[in-house]
């Protein structure tokens, strides 16, 4: 279905008269895609586009949302827009199903612009209970809630393991209040009385909800502090099995653990960041470019691993020619750790990122003082790069690549990179660092994942240089390399499209 669906797109763009309009889908949008640049694009293999995040194939990309793991597949739902490359005429929910969350597969997308008010984020679940009562034979339901901006919280059924998706005659199961917008539904089931729970994005807060059959909702409680895509996890402390805390994420990536008694939520903690991507001021206060963190869990009961993708987000309009925009991070795993005898959410790229590596190379124990660089005759545009060093005896030690540099002072703590700033203590004189490059990004996770990094960039095509630099003598134990293979070498060969080799 997917590829009659792309060849009759490719069919249609050859003749734009076919729909009566000069080059594009809406003639007045100033962002949109024309036929003939999707006409020949329809590949993964553009300078910019990414290797190893998930793009759609043409069109903008936004907040992940609906995420539903169901016999095996990861159902990756998020705002699109597949003619342009702002969200403007023709926002609908993507969809993407992959087995392993490294290769994808892009589906029809979900939901219209008119029909839905410009639908908005929400979540998903496996109705595991039957609690719509719509389930035939043994395929459990698949529920998605999604914000419609004119009507309220609404949801979506599929009964044929998410491929063909029926709006339920009972929306909106949450009314949207006259001159508010909200938004955001996150769904799911509490165990301790067998009922469902949601939390919504009600301006200035999250509210909490309760259910038994998912169409009528009771306001249980609200908490201030919070702003768009609640995710909200129940977590074992590593190496403590003992012991499990509640974790409510905001839409940025920060959070807060505390506890849950199925009413309310409490923490004595303010809202801490993880990832360090606040750019500049911006659009809602600043540009952060990791957005809309949702996660995946591995039962009905709400079960780890957890496994978080985002947006990479900037609000700046997409002065650009490319035929998509934007993009999602590379899924990670969350862990709540205990550091300096404190809880921390940290975030980690996925194992099956293991797959990808090629083109290895392996150093140990090596010193590197201040002339030297053990990457030089190393180049390329999408790697993975691992490194523990002891800094002790250097002011300053970092890597620059394809022209951006990450310096980490030893005096203080600080890691610089890409006009933003963190501070990560060294552990017994050592720091680790663990680099995702691709083609118009980095991501960075630090030490035990408790420090991260999510950057767009824009680099020089020819400027594929790795560099290591250091203001004294840096003593890196272990430090591997390896280059990593698209992910879309197989899809775009069922496109009919081949890559030179190089």
């Amino acid at each position: 279905m997917l590829r009659f669906t792309i060849l009759l797109l490719i069919a249609f763009s050859v003749d734009s008269n076919l729909w009566g309009q000069e080059d594009k889908k809406i003639p007045d949008d100033e962002y949109g895609i024309t036929y003939d640049v999707v006409f020949e694009n329809m590949h993964y293999n553009q300078p910019l586009r990414p290797q190893v995040h998930y793009t759609p194939i043409t069109g903008q990309i936004a907040d992940a949302t609906g995420l539903i793991l169901h016999k095996g597949s990861y159902h990756l739902f998020y705002m699109y827009d597949e003619w342009s490359r702002s969200r403007r005429y023709n926002k609908s929910w993507g969809h993407a199903v992959s087995y392993d969350l490294v290769h994808w597969e892009q589906k029809p997308q979900i939901f219209n612009t008119l029909l839905d008010n410009a639908p908005g984020s929400g979540s998903g679940i496996v109705d595991w209970n039957n609690s719509l009562g719509l389930q035939t034979g043994y395929e459990k339901t698949l529920v998605v809630f999604y914000t419609d901006y004119g009507r309220g919280t609404c949801i979506a059924f599929s009964r044929d393991a998410g491929q063909t998706w029926i709006r339920h005659k009972s929306n909106p199961v949450i009314p949207m209040p006259e001159g508010k917008a909200d938004r955001d539904a996150k769904v799911f089931w509490y165990k301790p009385d067998q009922s469902w729970r949601l939390i919504l994005y009600e301006p200035p807060g999250f509210t909490f909800y309760k259910s038994k059959d998912l169409l009528t909702w009771t306001l249980l409680s609200k908490m201030e502090g919070f702003h768009e895509c609640p995710d909200f996890l129940y977590m074992t402390v590593e190496g403590d099995p003992e012991t499990k805390k509640w974790v409510i994420i905001d839409g940025d990536g920060s959070y807060r653990i505390g506890d849950f008694d199925g009413t309310s939520f409490t923490s004595e903690m303010e809202n801490t960041r993880v990832n360090q991507g606040v750019r500049r001021e911006s659009w809602r206060g600043a540009d952060r470019e990791l957005y809309a963190t949702q996660s995946w869990s591995h039962s009905y009961e709400g079960d780890g691993p957890f496994y978080q993708m985002a947006f990479m987000h900037l609000s700046e309009a997409p002065r650009h020619d490319r035929t998509w925009s934007q993009q999602q991070t590379f899924p990670v795993a969350l862990s709540l750790q205990n550091i300096g005898g404190k809880l921390v959410l940290c975030r980690n790229p996925i194992n099956a990122i293991k797959q990808l590596r090629f083109d290895p190379h392996i150093y140990k124990n090596l010193t590197v003082q201040s002339d030297e660089n053990p990457l030089q005759d190393i180049n390329g545009d999408v790697f993975e790069i691992m490194i523990d060093v002891d800094v002790s005896q250097a002011d300053k030690f970092g890597l620059l690549i394809r022209g951006e540099p990450l310096t980490y002072y030893s005096s203080n703590g600080r890691i610089d990179f890409m006009e933003t700033q963190a501070y990560l203590p060294t552990i017994d004189g050592m720091v680790t660092f663990r680099f995702i490059v691709d083609r118009n990004s980095i991501e960075v996770f630090c030490n035990r994942g408790e420090v991260t990094f999510t950057k767009l960039f824009y680099p020089d095509e020819d400027n594929q240089d790795l560099e290591i630099f250091t203001d004294g003598s840096a003593h890196i134990s272990t430090m591997e390399v390896y280059r990593l293979q698209s992910i879309w070498l197989q899809r775009e060969q069922e496109l009919g499209f081949y890559r030179q080799r190089k």
